[in-house]
């Protein structure tokens, strides 16, 4: 994942909370938007509060976890979070609190054919997504997110077999910071 962000001044916060511009994109593997996030208060050491506009669904090489404790509200839209647990759909109106430790994954789900006519989106870009991300367009969605103080580095957790050389099948997870992963490339060397 790749952002282009800035730590503006209060004055550049306020302009562009003011003018609906985000304050930062989140780009997925491919190069797309995947996620934008509005500063709602000017960011502090102590407590964030971010809107969030979910435009794809998270890395599915691995779940991640976070760099605080966060409350997280469910606006508009409807994703599954999956857990080393299950899957578990959200939907507007659900609050969920988060220690910084979990493991997650946000999959969005993916857009109708109505959807996906009133977007624009023809045949041949539907063609073209698939071959090139493997992925259909995903209805977006939007959420409420406060944050305690950053504690800890966050990154992925990737499944490894305990002794590749066993017969059985047995894994553990292996962290790698947030940083590391891409450069790495992702989970792969390590499955």
């Amino acid at each position: 994942m790749s952002t282009s962000s800035t730590n503006p001044t209060n004055r550049e916060w306020f302009s562009k909370l003011i003018h609906g511009q985000p304050h930062m994109i989140i780009q997925n593997r491919f190069g797309g938007a995947y996620l934008r996030r509005w500063y709602l208060i000017p960011r502090n050491p102590v407590l964030n509060v971010y809107l969030h506009q979910f435009l794809g669904s998270d890395d599915d090489r691995a779940l991640h976890d976070h760099p605080w404790w966060f409350v997280s509200l469910m606006l508009r839209g409807q994703y599954d979070e999956v857990t080393n647990r299950g899957v578990r759909r959200r939907r507007a109106g659900s609050i969920a609190f988060r220690r910084a430790e979990h493991r997650h994954r946000v999959v969005l789900l993916p857009m109708t054919g109505r959807q996906r006519n009133a977007a624009g989106i023809s045949d041949r870009a539907l063609a073209q997504l698939w071959r090139s991300t493997g992925r259909l367009p995903e209805q977006p969605c939007w959420t409420l997110i406060i944050t305690g103080r950053r504690g800890r580095t966050w990154g992925f957790w990737c499944k490894r077999p305990i002794d590749p050389w066993a017969a059985t099948n047995g894994q553990v997870d292996r962290f790698v910071p947030w940083d590391e992963f891409e450069a790495a490339g992702g989970c792969g060397e390590f499955v």
